[in-house]
């Protein structure tokens, strides 16, 4: 914990930093709590399209000094942007942070959005959606998501639609930024070799974002839809498939329980999925579960990719082990090898300033405090059989959804 420090600016923004003995690196993010379930119907997809512009130059960088500032020491710049957030970060030698924060900072308040730059990056962002939809994979998880919450923003694409990001102009954009890029829905996470005073003080001097202040709009809450099927063809020759259904927030309090059942079904090469499907049965070369957490909800499925003839047996066997989780309390030995996966995959995936700096953000954003490593390893420690139990019938013991996205027999099969 004393390596864990956050203050609140006079303007809102939360700079929040763990500095890490024995690292000379650092990473920082700024990161917006803002995404694709933020945007009106007739925005859909300016959060990621707003994401690509503050890359194409400000009032004193280009498009290509913002690219070379931070590659150029050997550092690392990107960004994403989530259905509830869009964040923009930096990993670097410790010695660079003032610039990646000078860099982020004038990419933040500074971006100019010129119209030139607006038209040609629609282009790429369209190329972005085409290559979406040439991915049957992604095809049947967005079929999965729209399925699941319909016409509220988490069933939309974060990409947005062809006609959505065609239609976009600067005064689009412009009010966008100005409307969720607020100082209170801002938070600043740095990880790695960094001091906290130094952090808080470049963030003062160089960030300056639209001050007013606003009311947060209250976001609407889901509503999962009763459909249960949905099945659609394309020129392909491999099936896939998705089942499921609604999921935990992040915060929920079955959160562990969650973890450990979800390491049991599909952690790994020995989980049940995996040795059922590909081991034994031979059905599949990709088979996992897969999980979104929000603020108010979640969804939780599992997808496998398989020949068409073998749909059918696939929902069979994965329905088999969705209801066996929750008919037969899985074993001691299954609950301790979990554990100590889930421990160890924790603990080692957070020895980058990287991956602390994405955790301090996601605690702060999500459960409004600093969970311990010590904390999050007594969590899982603290779960039980019967709490596994009680997840799986949270989770699967309803009618679930179901997506595929089939071959339309255009495509000849090799060999």
């Amino acid at each position: 914990m004393d390596n864990f420090r956050k203050t609140t600016l006079d303007n809102g923004v939360r700079v929040i930093t763990e500095h890490i003995d024995h690292v000379r690196s650092a990473a920082i993010g700024f990161w917006f709590e803002t995404g694709s379930r933020d945007e009106n119907p007739d925005e859909r997809g300016i959060s990621h399209f707003l994401e690509h512009m503050l890359f194409k130059g400000t009032g004193k960088r280009s498009a290509l000094q913002i690219a070379r500032e931070i590659e150029q020491v050997g550092g690392h710049l990107n960004a994403f942007t989530s259905k509830e957030l869009t964040v923009y970060h930096a990993s670097m030698l410790n010695d660079f942070l003032p610039l990646a924060v000078d860099t982020l900072a004038d990419m933040a308040s500074h971006s100019q959005f010129a119209d030139k730059m607006i038209e040609r990056e629609q282009g790429v962002v369209l190329e972005e959606i085409s290559g979406s939809e040439d991915s049957p994979e992604d095809v049947v998880h967005e079929d999965f998501s729209h399925l699941l919450y319909g016409k509220h923003p988490l069933g939309s694409p974060i990409l947005g639609t062809r006609d959505s990001v065609s239609s976009f102009t600067r005064d689009d954009v412009l009010n966008y930024w100005s409307r969720r890029y607020k100082p209170e829905n801002m938070l600043i996470s740095a990880a790695g070799a960094v001091d906290h005073d130094k952090v808080v003080k470049l963030v003062e001097r160089k960030l300056n974002l639209p001050s007013e202040a606003v009311k947060r709009s209250k976001r609407k809450l889901p509503k999962v839809r009763k459909d249960t099927r949905h099945e659609r063809r394309k020129p392909i020759v491999q099936a896939h498939l998705t089942i499921g259904g609604e999921g935990l927030s992040y915060a929920s309090e079955e959160r562990y329980p969650f973890f450990v059942m979800n390491t049991v079904l599909g952690g790994g090469m020995s989980s049940r999925l995996f040795q059922r499907l590909r081991e034994r049965s031979g059905l599949a070369y990709s088979v996992y579960p897969f999980h979104e957490a929000y603020h108010d909800s979640g969804l939780y499925g599992v997808y496998v990719g398989l020949e068409e003839k073998q749909v059918k047996r696939a929902e069979k066997m994965i329905r088999e082990e969705l209801q066996k989780l929750i008919n037969k309390p899985i074993s001691k030995a299954s609950l301790k090898r979990a554990k100590d996966q889930l421990k160890g995959g924790l603990t080692l995936g957070l020895e980058s300033s990287a991956a602390r700096m994405h955790r301090l953000a996601r605690m702060d954003i999500y459960l409004k405090r600093f969970v311990s490593l010590d904390e999050l390893l007594e969590g899982i420690d603290s779960v039980s059989i019967e709490g596994v139990q009680e997840v799986s019938r949270t989770l699967f013991d309803k009618e679930l959804i179901v997506a595929t996205v089939l071959p339309d027999g255009s495509v000849p099969q090799m060999g």
